[in-house]
C-alpha cells in the first residue's frame, strides 16, 4: 500500500538529507500516525547509503544495546573497536560522555560518503543509547551522516527534543478515502470506506484495521454495518488503560452511553439515578461532549471498545432500562433500545420512520445507525424497499451520496415494482449527474420509455434534470432530446420539474450565445436559480449571476446541499469567466477545503486545481493536477472538461512564452471546439491568433482571426468585442496597428472585462516598444502591471515583470566571465548585480519588479552556470580575463 497524505513531510525529510551540511531530524507522532510507514519510504528518497535501526522492546534494559545495533549497521572499520568493547562490557556501566565522545572522533575520522541513519521509535530505545545518539545529532559537523528519528509525542527530558522536529497530523478525510481504497477488495466497500474515515479521525493504523474487520465481515455475509463499529487489534490496550482510570460510576455511564449515538442525560440519570459528577468526570477527561440535553462518546473506535466489553445479557438489559427511561418523552431513544430487547414485525419499519424523519432532522449520523440496525434485522422484505428508496431520496437531497447509493443499491435487489425500480434507476444516474461521471442520454431515454408510465411525474423530473447534465456538458442535443421527450410527460410534472425544464432550454440558448435576461429570483426555488444563474453566465452577465449563486450559497435549508454545493462551483466558473482572477483562486482555495473532494462535479474540481496552479505560477503543481484530470478528460470522457483543459493549458503556455506548446494545446482544444458554434465557451480563438502570430506564422494567424469573426456574427459578447479589436489590432502594421489598440482599450468590451483590457493594455505597450517609443512603452507595461494587479493575475504579473527585466536591467560589459556567455543579456546584469552585493530586494527595486520574479531568474542562471549559492555566482561573475578592475570595486586581497 503507497504512502497517502505525506507528500510535505517527505519533501522535508528529502531536504535534510540533500542539505549541504550534516543534520538531524526527527518525525513526532502519537499512536497509529504512520510514523513507521513515512521512515520506510526513506531508502527510497535518494541514493546515499540508508542504515534502518528499528528498536526491540525486548532490549530496552540493555545498556548500550540500540547504540550497538547500530554501529553494526553502519559497519564502519573505524568504529569496529568501539562496537566490540560495547558488546564486551555491556554488564558493567560504561560513562555516556566519553563514549559519545570517542563515538564523536571515529565519525569525524572516517573517510565514506553520505550515510543517513533512520531510528524508528527511538524513544524506545535504552536510555543509554538515546543519550549517546542524542548528542550525537547535535554535533554533526563533518561525520557525513544525516540522522532521522521517529519518536513519539514529545516526553519531557527526551534527548530528542531540541532537534527540529515535524509532528505528524492525522490525514484529511480524503486521504483516508484514498489510503483505504488502495487496498484490495473482493467486493466494492464504498460506505465502510467513508464509515471508517469518519470513525477514525484520519489515523491511519486504526483506520486499516477497522476496514479489515469490516472486510471480514462482509466476506462473511453479514452486510449491515456493525452498530457499533468494533474495536480490534492495536487500540484495545490503550483504551483499556483509559477506562481502567476511570471511576466506578463513570464506568457505570460509559456503558450506557456505548449503546448508542446519543443518549439522554434525564434517561441516564433515570436509570443510574444522580450522575453528574460521573459525568463531568467523563467531560474534563475529553472521552464524552455534551450538546444540549444529550451526550455522547467522542470517539467512535472508544464506544465499540466498551460495547465489546460488556456481556450480551447485560447489553440487553441495559437497553430494556433506556427504553423505559426514555418513555414517551425521547420517542428515537425508546425505539432504538426496544429493538435490542422486544423484537417484532413491525420494529425494523419503525427504525426506518424513525431515521426518515431524524434525516429531515439533520442528524444523519444517528438516522444510518437506525437504518442499519433495521436491515440486521430485517434485510430482505418488500416493504423495506419502498422504505429505503424515501431515505436514498432524502440523503441525495441532502448530498449524502455514499449512504443515497448504499440505500438504493440494497432496494433495487429486493424490489421488483416497476415504479420503485425506475425511481431507484433514476436516482443512480441523479447521482452519476452530480458526480460528473459519463452517463448516456440514450440509457435515460430508454429507462424513462421502459417504466415511465408507472410514475410519469418522476420521469419528467428526471428527464428536466438529464437535459441539465448534458447541456453542462456541452451535449445540447442530448440535452434537447431529453426535453423533447419530456414534452410528453408535460400534464403530470410538478411545477418545479416545469421551472427546470424551461431554463434548461434557456441555458442552451445561452451555450449557444443567444443571450437573454431570466425571469427574477424572488419565487423560484434554488435549482430553477442555479440553472437560470448558469445561463447568465454564459451570457456574461456575470453580476447578476454573482447575485443568483449567492441566494444559493447563503440558503439556510439544508435540504437543499445538493443545489448549494453545485452554486459554489459555478461560482467559481463565473469569476474566472468574468476574469476576477484573484476571487476565482480564493473560491478555488475554499472548495479545497471542503471534504470528500469525490463528492461534486469531480472533472470540474480537477481543471480548476489546474487553473489555479497555473494562475498562481506553479507549474510543478499544475503538472500534477493535469495528471490528475486525465481520467476525466478523453474521447470518452465530458468534452466540456476535455476541451477546456486544453484551452486553459494552451493559455498559460502563451502566458509563459511557450508558444509552440501553447500553439498545440490551443490547436487540440480548437478540434473539440469546433462542434461549439459559440467561440464564447471555449475562449481559445484570441489565443491561437496571439500565439501563431508571435511564432511569425501571419497567414495562419489571419485565417484564424477570420475563423473567428465569422464565428462571432449576432454576439452581443463584450469579451468577443474586446479580443476581435486587439486581435485585428496585431495584425496590423505601423501606426495604424496602435490607434486599433487604442480603439480597442476604449470599447465596451474593455470595461466589462478587466483582464481582457489589461492584455490589450500589454499587447499595446510591445507595439510601442517594437515601433521604437520606449518611453511610451515602459509607461504601457507600467499601467498593464497595475491593471493585471487590479484582478490578482498573477502569471500575467510575472511575464509582464520580465518584460519590464529585459528592458530595465543594464547591458553587461563585454569583458566579463566568459563563462557568462550563455546567459541572456538581462540574466548577465543580475549575475553583476549579485556580484557587487545587492540583495534580491534591492534588485528588484532598481528594475522595478517583484522580489519573486529575481528568485525565479536567479535559479534559472545557477541551473544555466551549474552553481548552488550566491557565493558561488559572486565569484563567477567577479572573475575577468584581464586584470583591469572597475573604478568602483574593491582591489581583490
Amino acid at each position: 500500500m503507497s504512502l497517502v497524505g505525506r507528500t510535505n513531510e517527505l519533501e522535508r525529510i528529502l531536504a535534510v538529507i540533500r542539505a549541504p551540511r550534516e543534520g538531524a531530524l526527527t518525525v513526532k507522532g502519537s499512536r497509529g500516525t504512520g510514523k513507521s510507514a513515512l521512515l520506510s519510504e526513506v531508502p527510497r528518497l535518494s541514493d546515499e547509503r540508508t542504515v534502518v535501526l528499528r528498536a526491540s522492546a525486548s532490549e530496552a534494559d540493555w545498556p548500550f544495546s540500540g547504540l550497538s545495533a547500530l554501529l553494526n549497521g553502519i559497519d564502519d572499520p573505524l568504529l569496529s573497536r568501539l562496537t566490540d568493547e560495547l558488546l564486551r562490557d555491556s554488564g558493567r556501566p560504561m560513562d555516556v560522555t566519553t563514549l559519545a565522545m570517542r563515538l564523536l572522533e571515529g565519525l569525524q575520522q572516517r573517510c565514506c560518503s553520505r550515510t543517513i541513519v533512520v531510528l524508528d521509535d527511538a524513544d524506545q530505545l535504552d536510555p543509554g543509547s538515546q543519550a549517546v545518539i542524542g548528542f550525537l545529532a547535535r554535533r554533526l559537523a563533518g561525520t557525513e551522516l544525516v540522522i532521522i528519528a521517529g519518536v513519539r509525542d514529545e516526553a519531557a527530558g527526551s534527548p530528542f527534543n531540541s532537534l527540529p522536529a515535524i509532528t505528524l497530523q492525522p490525514l484529511s478525510y480524503t486521504d483516508t478515502i484514498r489510503m483505504l481504497e488502495a487496498i484490495p477488495a473482493r467486493q466494492t466497500a464504498a460506505t465502510a470506506v467513508h464509515a471508517v474515515a469518519a470513525a477514525t479521525g484520519g489515523n491511519p493504523l486504526a483506520a486499516v484495521e477497522l476496514y479489515a474487520c469490516l472486510l471480514e465481515r462482509q466476506a462473511e455475509g453479514k452486510y449491515a454495518l456493525p452498530i457499533p463499529l468494533p474495536c480490534k487489534g492495536s487500540f484495545e490496550s490503550y483504551f483499556a488503560g483509559k477506562v481502567g482510570a476511570l471511576s466506578h460510576g463513570a464506568r457505570q455511564v460509559m456503558d450506557l452511553l456505548a449503546l448508542s449515538s446519543r443518549s439522554d442525560i434525564a434517561s441516564v440519570q433515570g436509570v443510574l439515578g444522580s450522575s453528574w459528577s460521573a459525568l463531568d468526570e467523563l467531560m474534563a477527561s475529553g472521552m464524552v461532549s455534551q450538546s444540549g440535553p444529550y451526550v455522547r462518546i467522542q470517539d467512535q473506535l472508544l464506544r465499540g471498545y466498551v460495547f465489546a466489553l460488556m456481556p450480551p445479557a447485560v447489553r440487553t438489559a441495559h437497553h430494556k432500562a433506556l427504553g423505559d427511561a426514555a418513555g414517551e418523552s425521547d420517542q428515537y431513544a425508546q425505539r432504538w433500545h426496544t429493538s435490542f430487547s422486544t423484537l417484532e414485525r413491525q420494529t425494523p419499519f419503525a427504525l426506518l420512520r424513525s431515521a426518515v424523519d431524524l434525516i429531515r432532522k439533520g442528524d444523519v449520523s444517528f438516522a444510518v445507525e437506525f437504518i442499519e440496525r433495521a436491515l440486521t434485522i430485517n434485510p430482505w422484505e418488500a416493504e423495506t424497499a419502498a422504505r429505503l428508496t424515501i431515505i436514498a431520496e432524502l440523503l441525495f437531497n441532502r448530498g449524502e451520496f455514499i449512504y443515497a447509493k448504499r440505500y438504493l443499491d440494497w432496494a433495487r435487489r429486493i424490489t421488483h415494482s416497476p415504479a420503485l425500480v425506475l425511481r431507484l434507476t433514476g436516482l443512480a444516474f441523479e447521482i452519476q449527474f452530480l458526480q460528473g461521471a459519463t452517463v448516456r442520454s440514450s440509457m435515460v431515454l430508454r429507462l424513462v420509455k421502459e417504466l415511465g408510465s408507472h410514475d410519469p411525474a418522476y420521469a419528467a423530473s428526471l428527464l428536466a434534470f438529464g437535459a441539465l447534465y448534458f447541456a453542462e456538458r456541452w451535449e445540447l442535443d442530448d440535452a434537447l432530446s431529453l426535453l423533447d421527450q419530456a414534452g410528453g410527460f408535460s400534464e403530470f410534472a410538478t411545477t418545479e420539474s416545469s421551472a427546470v425544464s424551461d431554463r434548461a432550454r434557456l441555458l442552451i440558448d445561452a451555450i449557444r450565445g443567444r443571450a437573454q435576461y431570466g425571469a427574477g429570483k424572488s419565487a423560484l426555488s434554488m435549482a430553477v436559480l442555479v440553472v437560470q444563474g448558469r445561463a447568465l453566465t454564459y451570457s456574461e452577465h456575470h453580476e447578476l449571476a454573482r447575485e443568483a449563486f449567492s441566494v444559493v450559497r447563503n440558503s439556510l435549508d439544508s435540504s437543499n446541499a445538493i443545489w448549494q454545493e453545485t452554486a459554489e462551483y459555478l461560482a467559481v466558473d463565473n469569476e474566472i469567466r468574468a476574469g476576477n482572477v484573484r476571487k476565482a483562486a480564493h473560491s478555488i482555495s475554499q472548495l479545497e477545503l471542503s471534504e470528500p473532494e469525490s463528492k461534486y462535479h469531480r472533472g470540474m474540481r480537477h481543471i480548476f486545481r489546474i487553473w489555479r496552479a497555473f494562475s498562481l505560477g506553479d507549474d510543478a503543481a499544475a503538472s500534477r493536477h493535469v495528471a490528475d484530470a486525465q481520467h476525466f478528460s478523453g474521447a470518452d470522457s465530458n468534452p466540456a472538461i476535455t476541451a477546456q483543459l486544453a484551452a486553459w493549458q494552451g493559455h498559460f503556455a502563451l502566458v509563459r512564452g511557450n508558444f509552440a506548446e501553447s500553439c498545440a494545446h490551443l490547436t487540440r482544444a480548437a478540434e473539440i471546439g469546433n462542434r461549439f458554434a459559440n467561440p464564447t465557451l471555449l475562449r481559445i480563438d484570441a489565443d491561437l491568433v496571439e500565439v501563431l502570430f508571435r511564432l511569425g506564422r501571419i497567414r495562419e494567424a489571419t485565417q484564424a482571426l477570420h475563423r473567428f469573426e465569422s464565428r462571432a456574427v449576432g454576439l452581443r459578447s463584450p469579451w468577443v468585442q474586446m479580443s476581435v479589436a486587439r486581435s485585428r489590432a496585431m495584425l496590423t502594421e505601423g501606426e495604424q496597428s496602435l490607434q486599433l489598440f487604442r480603439q480597442a482599450m476604449e470599447s465596451r468590451g474593455s470595461h466589462e472585462s478587466p483582464l481582457e483590457r489589461a492584455r490589450t493594455m500589454l499587447c499595446y505597450a510591445e507595439r510601442l516598444g517594437a515601433l521604437g517609443r520606449t518611453r511610451e512603452a515602459m509607461d504601457g507595461l507600467h499601467r498593464a502591471k497595475v491593471m493585471f494587479h487590479e484582478v490578482g493575475a498573477d502569471a500575467w504579473i510575472r511575464h509582464v515583470d520580465s518584460l519590464l527585466l529585459e528592458d530595465r536591467a543594464e547591458t553587461p560589459r563585454a569583458d566579463g566571465n566568459p563563462a557568462l556567455m550563455i546567459l541572456l543579456d538581462h540574466e548577465r546584469a543580475l549575475a553583476k548585480m549579485v556580484a557587487r552585493g545587492m540583495r534580491n530586494k534591492e534588485i528588484a527595486a532598481a528594475l522595478f519588479v517583484s522580489v519573486r520574479t529575481v528568485e525565479v531568474r536567479l535559479t534559472t542562471i545557477y541551473r544555466k552556470l551549474g552553481v548552488e549559492s550566491r557565493a558561488q555566482l559572486t565569484a563567477l561573475a567577479s572573475r575577468k580575463d584581464a586584470p583591469r578592475r572597475e573604478p568602483h570595486m574593491l582591489p581583490a586581497v
